[in-house]
């Protein structure tokens, strides 16, 4: 009987964490998809993490590549600045993206947003000389509040079932102990 509560248990707990893998391993910095533009010889791609950012911290990144070659390059600095589209000072910037530890090829950077609405996000590339900028728009959403809510719930759930689980192992435990001394 404790193997198949045990089985259950660990069922749930991985089904729960399938269900929920799109939020929890994008927070790692893999981007799904990237807006590219292209600006005179190069191609400027640029992603998020979450895909549609809310308010808080959202990762960026960023690729430029050769439009004719398809070339990444590792050796430009990309200046990053974002503003809300209606005040026409940036709010956050300018700030240098980092080559990414795991692929040199991706610049990266995090940043928070604290309002929401469109805001605009323009990257100035700097190669050899050459200065190309680019403007993108990200709309920043509210944070949907039931995902917070099912998963603090969902670890209750579990946290019931471990212990009554462990409940139940110890009044067997404590049986088989008196059995043994009598």
């Amino acid at each position: 009987m404790l193997w198949f509560r045990a089985a259950i248990f660990v069922s749930l707990l991985f089904l729960g964490l399938y269900n929920q893998s799109g939020t929890l391993l994008e927070a790692n910095g893999s981007i799904r998809s990237y807006e590219k533009k292209v600006i005179g010889e190069y191609v400027i791609g640029l992603g998020t993490t979450p895909p549609s950012p809310s308010i808080g911290v959202t990762h960026f990144a960023a690729f430029v590549e050769n439009e004719q070659t398809g070339t990444r390059y590792v050796d430009v600095e990309i200046e990053f600045v974002s503003s809300s589209s209606t005040i026409d000072l940036p709010e956050v910037g300018p700030e240098l993206m980092k080559n990414s530890i795991m692929d040199p090829m991706y610049y990266e950077i995090d940043t928070s947003f604290n309002k929401e609405g469109v805001w605009l996000v323009m990257l100035t590339v700097r190669r050899e000389g050459n200065e190309v900028s680019v403007v993108y728009e990200v709309e920043v959403k509210k944070p949907n509040p039931i995902v917070p809510i099912l998963t603090v719930g969902t670890l209750l759930f579990f946290l019931a079932i471990l212990s009554l689980s462990l409940r139940s192992w110890i009044k067997e435990y404590r049986k088989k102990f008196k059995i043994r001394k009598a």
